[in-house]
């Protein structure tokens, strides 16, 4: 089994790799970070488009999934808080994580860094994708870089070509969402398996297409509620039922991990809004960090970030991406990450899981 180690305590991340495209040489490997409760099982079925399309994927798992070190108690302690400063300790951590896994990859497999082509077209490096709520997590590396080793960023800058938020969660953005735009059912207290069941659904459901409103201030009213088309309509096409109930039971047992239901999931909601935000304007909208002598320099500013926004996602989705952008377009655009939004079309949030060739045909386009 796979493992790769992200310290010096035996903390380790399990993955699996498609492998190195059929006598490539200028490969771009794209890492996988899977969302809430879905582990990177989701993602298998992307696999056999890879080789054709010139990618090499990793699938990751982060800490608490399958194969992964699960969370200890100091780690639970640090996110229950409500001290601030643990919290943010917390999701340094998980951040740190990450670029850690990322820097022994590159090395461990030789992954070639980014090169121009006489044409100007860039190969090689590495894209890292995070879907939903795994974006919690690579917006903590980002809203870190500060705190990444000396060695590891060095090594980064030459192969981190860009950062992908597919679908991104409103766990990143600290605010709160729309009334009758939410979407989600959590229910701490319920069983674990009820809480997963709902779950799957309310997250892989089809929702009436959303379009991002030019202005957030003040935020738009939904009236009526945006609701799942399988409870707007008794005459649905098959096609847009919820992608868990398409699944068999076997299927989604092998793809969700409920135990992350039992109380780590609902911490990570829980944490300081505060604490999202600025984790968020470090990732995004000021990508300076101190130099270690008082002089704020731009630490990985050639990566370029992608907003993928699946126009029949789940509210919290949508209202996620909306945010992010409104906040770019807000920032100083000298300190900033270079940032696009793309949106896809009569897709919901499995859309890599529904239609995988039309989605890695799509993310070779972009990155």
């Amino acid at each position: 089994m796979p493992v790769g180690p992200v310290d010096d305590q035996g903390t380790v991340l399990y993955y699996e790799d498609s492998g190195i495209p059929s006598k490539s040489a200028n490969y771009v490997t794209l890492v996988l970070i899977h969302g809430t409760c879905f582990h990177s099982a989701v993602y298998r079925p992307m696999v056999p488009f890879a080789a054709e399309n010139n990618l090499r994927l990793v699938l990751l798992n982060l800490r608490g999934y399958p194969g992964s070190t699960d969370y200890s108690t100091t780690d639970l302690d640090k996110l229950r808080g409500p001290d601030r400063e643990s919290q943010e300790q917390a999701m340094a951590e998980r951040g740190l994580e990450l670029a850690e896994f990322l820097r022994w990859y590159v090395e461990t497999e030789a992954i070639p860094p980014i090169a121009l082509t006489s044409e100007g077209v860039r190969t090689g490096g590495i894209s890292l994708l995070s879907w939903s709520g795994g974006n919690w997590h690579t917006v903590a590396m980002f809203g870190n870089v500060d705190k990444v080793p000396e060695s590891t960023r060095k090594l980064l800058s030459t192969h981190l070509r860009s950062f992908i938020m597919f679908d991104p969660s409103s766990s990143v953005i600290g605010q709160k969402i729309p009334p009758g735009l939410s979407s989600l059912r959590r229910y701490a207290s319920a069983p674990v398996d009820e809480q997963v069941a709902l779950f799957s659904v309310d997250v892989s459901a089809y929702y009436p297409p959303y379009e991002i409103p030019d202005n957030i201030d003040p935020p738009p009213t939904f009236d009526p509620p945006r609701r799942p088309l399988h409870e707007a309509s008794t005459e649905i096409d098959p096609k847009y039922a919820p992608t868990s109930t398409k699944m068999s039971p076997e299927t989604l047992r092998e793809l969700t991990h409920p135990p992350i239901m039992k109380e780590y999931q609902h911490l990570l909601w829980g944490v300081n809004p505060d604490i999202l935000q600025a984790n968020l304007h470090r990732a995004l909208y000021d990508c300076r960090a101190d130099d270690g002598n008082g002089t704020r320099k731009p630490i990985w500013p050639d990566v370029r970030v992608h907003i993928i926004l699946c126009d029949m996602t789940l509210g919290q989705c949508a209202w996620a991406a909306t945010v992010i952008r409104d906040g770019h377009k807000k920032a100083n655009p000298e300190h900033r990450r270079n940032m696009q939004l793309h949106t896809l079309k009569k897709a919901n949030h499995f859309v890599h899981w529904e239609e995988p060739e039309r989605f890695v045909r799509f993310l070779t386009v972009i990155i």
